[in-house]
């Protein structure tokens, strides 16, 4: 329940005469507010709380980021409101519940209630004053002070184990056998409780747990544990001891003829152990025979061991030990059954604590690498006078393959790119961060988008040995003339629209193949005359192919049709086209990444809000003058009825 970094105190103070006591009460100081995910996708996570508001959504830039489509992309949101905190939901659509009641607009959330968002049900850790201790009527215990009344200690002194448990009273020989068994599964538990206790590693506690069985079966010469691969299934010797590894011995001295077993690193099992523990799931005891000899009380005894290390059916592996002389009897193969399911115990503990920290580690390093990658993202969309920016990005995952960007050539012409590299997460993540970094070191040389990504395609068709490539539309957009010139590498076609018609923009000189395959890429380009009130679209293909629960895919017309009928700004637009794009997946997971960029044209002409260039000295700026012909040439013509022209 409490936080990592909580702060648990507990006070004692001597007793007076008579004072009062609450039952179960503890006082502490829970000094870090979080949210902790109850059930979800997420189950388990903690979001620890500051200062600042916090949104919960799914989409990538959310504070709370939570990976589920059932929830909106910016779902509700939470901040600190004086000494408590408020809860509202930002027009969500399957709404926010606190305790089981809707939030219709904002509400005040406490320490202990329970949020719930889709199938998200989600826990609220806000109290952080230590509360007065509360002593409930009917259920008080008085502590009284008896003076100098007489006090007798145990006689067992720390550290020195057990008390013996048979008496001389005790004289019936199946009875001392018992308890004695009982003592030595106790000396058992205590060690393997230690093991466990001082180990970090599995590797650490076997280590530990082997060198406890050569103390508690005195007669035993050979102990070793086989750990059950978690990948082939096979079982290999993860660690053994032989008893004369306890007596110094000079090494160096030694020929390589007279180690032990257990120092040339083999142990031999016999199968016939292998094969009844790990079937029959239980110890056994193995004699010279193959079954267990008599002893001289009619007792079977035998001379090796072996005992399943297994919890809750699952299977580890298995625990031998063997003797050369003196044999072991059914209260050795008993205890050791003991020891093996404590073990197994242990071990599949350390196992869970191991992959969560895996887990938490993993994580981390994504919440790191999805800032990284944030960050080499436009912070922002241009502000210039005359244009109508919005931008929609939404990773599959943690971290994705699309990208988009907003790259100034020189003070009146702006590229605008919007790409997808084939792979998702990590390795599709540092492929894009190399592609985005080349098209802006080279933008300035490079003035039209054909010649832009002929340069970039050399620089990472060497990064593509492992099948990686991109795909691209980058644009340039002169501000002075309103002529937008755009090559398409391989990507989705972007749309125009015009008044009440959708007009795809494609041109066959205009298409070249996905940036990375070839080394030599032969890119051509188009223009199109914009006008006011022309507005542009480009998306990824994440967007066209997200499927309902039929398997349909969203598709190029509905999504022309949706932006035929949309209204509004270039924000309302792209808040249309994820509405409708919702209603058609509903509860489908997101199988790919989203990215959407609108631009529209005002009736004003387009002039920058600032002459600064990003990566470019201002030196190099002064007395440059931009020309309105192209590299082709060709004087911009008159808006024509079809905007495309090659």
């Amino acid at each position: 329940m409490f936080d990592g970094g909580a702060d648990l105190t507990h006070s004692y103070q001597k007793p007076s005469r008579s004072r009062r006591v609450g039952r179960g009460r503890l006082c502490y100081k829970a000094t870090v507010p979080s949210l902790v995910f109850l059930a979800g996708p997420i189950a388990g996570r903690r979001f620890k709380l500051g200062e600042g508001e916090y949104v919960i959504g799914r989409r990538s830039d959310c504070q709370v980021f939570v990976p589920d489509m059932r929830v909106s992309r910016q779902h509700a949101r939470l901040w600190k409101d004086g000494d408590g905190w408020t809860l509202e939901d930002l027009g969500s659509n399957n709404g926010t519940y606190v305790n089981g009641v809707r939030v219709q607009h904002s509400t005040t959330v406490r320490h202990d209630d329970e949020i719930l968002i889709a199938n998200n049900r989600i826990r609220v850790e806000a109290r952080d004053v230590t509360p007065a201790p509360r002593f409930p009527e009917g259920n008080a215990v008085t502590i009284v002070d008896v003076g100098d009344a007489a006090l007798i200690r145990s006689r067992e002194e720390l550290g020195s184990g057990r008390l013996p448990l048979v008496s001389s009273g005790m004289v019936n020989i199946q009875d001392q056998r018992a308890v004695r068994l009982i003592e030595r599964k106790l000396d058992a538990l205590t060690q393997v409780l230690h093991a466990t206790a001082s180990s970090d590693t599995g590797e650490a506690l076997l280590q530990k747990v082997v060198d406890a069985l050569l103390e508690l079966f005195p007669q035993a010469d050979d102990v070793g544990v086989l750990v059950e691969d978690e990948r082939t299934g096979e079982l290999r010797v993860q660690c053994q001891r032989h008893r004369q590894h306890l007596v110094p011995y000079a090494q160096e001295a030694e020929p390589e003829s007279a180690k032990t077993q257990s120092q040339a690193g083999h142990l031999r099992v016999p199968g016939t152990i292998i094969q009844h523990v790990i079937s029959d799931h239980r110890s056994v005891l193995l004699g010279e025979a193959g079954e267990g000899s008599m002893g001289s009380d009619g007792e079977s005894v035998g001379n090796r061991m072996g005992a399943p290390l297994i919890y809750h059916g699952a299977h580890y592996g298995v625990v031998y030990v063997e003797s050369k002389s003196i044999g072991f009897r059914q209260e050795d193969v008993d205890l050791l059954q003991t020891i093996a399911t404590q073990v197994g115990l242990a071990m599949h503990a350390t196992r869970v604590a191991g992959q969560l920290a895996k887990r938490d580690r993993l994580e981390r390093d994504l919440r790191m690498a999805r800032q990284i990658q944030r960050s080499l993202l436009p912070a922002s969309v241009p502000q210039i006078v005359g244009l109508d920016f919005a931008v929609h990005y939404e990773p599959a995952y943690q971290i994705g393959g699309d990208f988009y960007d907003f790259i100034w050539h020189d003070p009146s012409h702006l590229g605008v790119a919007v790409g997808d590299v084939a792979g998702k997460a990590i390795s599709a993540a540092l492929y894009m961060a190399r592609l985005t970094s080349e098209l802006r070191s080279r933008a300035a040389i490079a003035k039209t988008p054909a010649r832009l990504l002929r340069r970039v395609n050399q620089e990472i068709v060497g990064l593509g040995d492992d099948g990686m490539f991109a795909t691209l539309v980058y644009c340039i957009y002169d501000l002075d003339s309103r002529t937008l010139v755009f090559t398409n590498a391989g990507h989705c076609v972007p749309l125009l629209r015009r008044g009440d018609r959708v007009f795809p923009l494609q041109a066959e000189r205009a298409h070249t193949p996905p940036l990375g395959v070839t080394p030599e890429l032969e890119a051509g380009e188009a223009r199109v005359q914009l006008l006011p009130g022309d507005m542009l679209i480009m998306v990824s293909d994440g967007i066209l192919e997200a499927r309902d629960g039929k398997g349909n895919e969203y598709g190029l017309s509905r999504l022309s049709r949706r932006i035929r009928t949309a209204r509004g700004s270039s924000e309302e637009v792209v808040k249309a086209i994820l509405a409708d794009l919702d209603s058609h997946a509903a509860d489908q997971t997101q199988g790919d990444d989203m990215t959407i960029v609108a631009m529209a044209i005002e009736q004003r002409r387009a002039k920058r809000k600032t002459t600064t260039l990003p990566g470019v000295a201002i030196a190099d700026l002064a007395g440059q003058q931009i020309k309105t012909v192209l590299s082709s040439g060709e004087t911009p013509p008159a808006a024509p009825e079809e905007p495309v022209k090659t």
